[in-house]
């Protein structure tokens, strides 16, 4: 409860310092009507910050397992989380039009004490964690170029639930699933130049942040096994990445062409460490409007792509189709199917030293989406799996979320995880969970 407590007075006195109640524009105020100094430095600091964010509270409980065969191993039974979090942004416009945006997010997770008999091993950072998550200036050289400096997040693509071209920001995996990616990206450090003309925009960016993926940590129901010594790249001038991209917005379609040269975010094992190298992609995404329908492609190739105890890399096509349909009143109903595909693939050499490795990897996402009582309740159903007939594994999730007012929102739903040909679904095929959130927004 002491904890509880410290952590709601850390937010509360964060609300202090960046004033209740400041708006990021001038509207509203009328110097006319401001005769004294002072309320003039007040409007002015009233317009030069922002600040607002959220208070969450989500629990799970996980009603799959069973009773662990030993008392050394974590039991993952019944609660699985008591998770308080905060997320808060934070904005300073300058008298210049530049500004400053930042992104903190704190969380601590009370299930590690609550159930410190059961949980023998807490995993890296799931107890509590600290992030800043993004933190970057932005601004304008004049009309037709845009800067943005700092720690911040990019999109690339369109899919909604697969990532294909979408590879600069990595992701929280620690809790596979359970999140949409949108909600998972975590911020890099970047330099990112923005120029546009006509229709187009094309930019480019510095890569100086080699970030990668949180992933599961061991002590966790996702991680049975002891994590793999990785042995990270540094952040240095020699290391940074490149990227650039050119995206057109038409009636009725747009598309976008992309490069990069970076440290991939997948690993492979050599000697028994993890290891990380650099690989170029090329790849484009388009969208078409059809009536009801939206179509959504995407395409990425990727060189020097190494796997477990291989000393050559190999190159890799990724590509993916999709179709969404938003003719339902309300709601919208959509499926994605994507394909990663191996050149050169040696299925005997390669099965050795990745058992887990195919020459081609099927993926498919079909997501339904309906809102209720003028748009209060929305129900959602996402459907991921592997294979051509999902045989390889996946999850299905299932969620409710109600606006109880403009402040308040809660989330109910469940999850189940089904095992199959690949070792890291069935590792995960016990750890079906029911979860519910409470959110504040402030």
């Amino acid at each position: 409860m002491k904890k509880i407590l410290l952590f709601v007075l850390l937010v509360v006195n964060f609300n202090l310092f960046a004033d209740d109640g400041f708006d990021e524009d001038d509207d509203g105020f009328d110097d006319n009507e401001i005769t004294s100094t002072t309320d003039k430095k007040s409007a002015k600091s009233k317009s030069a910050f922002n600040f607002d964010g959220s208070l969450t509270l989500l629990t799970s409980y996980n009603f799959s397992h069973e009773k662990p065969i030993n008392d050394k191993q974590n039991d993952f039974r019944d609660w699985s989380s008591l998770k308080l979090s905060t997320n808060l942004n934070l904005d300073y416009k300058f008298d210049n039009g530049f500004k400053i945006k930042s992104n903190l997010k704190v969380y601590q997770d009370f299930i590690y004490d609550i159930k410190d008999e059961e949980y023998k091993i807490t995993p890296l950072d799931y107890d509590r964690d600290t992030d800043i998550n993004e933190l970057y200036l932005q601004g304008s050289f004049n009309s037709k170029t845009d800067f943005k400096i700092g720690r911040q997040i990019v999109v690339w693509g369109k899919s909604d639930n697969i990532r294909i071209a979408d590879i600069l920001n990595p992701l929280d995996n620690r809790i596979p699933g359970v999140v949409d990616i949108e909600d998972l990206r975590l911020g890099r450090t970047m330099s990112k130049l923005d120029y546009f003309f006509d229709k187009w925009a094309l930019s480019g960016i510095i890569l100086h942040e080699n970030r990668f993926s949180k992933n599961p940590q061991y002590g966790s129901d996702f991680m049975p096994a002891k994590n793999t010594e990785a042995n990270e790249p540094d952040n240095n001038i020699k290391n940074s990445g490149f990227a650039s991209s050119l995206a057109g917005n038409f009636t009725g379609y747009d598309i976008s062409f992309y490069y990069a040269n970076f440290y991939m975010d997948k690993s492979y094992i050599k000697k028994g460490i993890l290891e990380y190298d650099k690989t170029n992609m090329i790849g484009t995404a388009y969208n078409k409007v059809l009536g009801s329908f939206l179509l959504k492609t995407e395409l990425a190739v990727f060189d020097n792509i190494k796997y477990n105890n291989t000393e050559e890399g190999k190159s890799r096509a990724d590509v993916l189709i999709g179709l969404e349909y938003n003719g339902i009143s309300d709601g919208s109903l959509s499926i994605e199917i994507a394909n990663r595909h191996i050149n050169n693939y040696d299925e005997k050499l390669d099965s050795m030293a990745d058992r887990w490795t195919q020459e081609d990897e099927l993926q498919t996402a079909i997501r339904f989406s309906q809102s209720y009582f003028n748009q209060t309740l929305d129900f959602s159903i996402l459907a991921s799996g592997y294979g051509s007939d999902g045989s390889d594994g996946g999850f299905v999730r299932s969620w409710l979320d109600y606006d109880i007012n403009d402040s308040f929102i809660t989330t109910f739903g469940f999850i189940n995880y089904h095992g199959g040909d690949k070792p890291n679904f069935v590792m995960i095929e016990d750890n079906d969970r029911i979860f519910a959130s409470l959110k504040y927004s402030f």
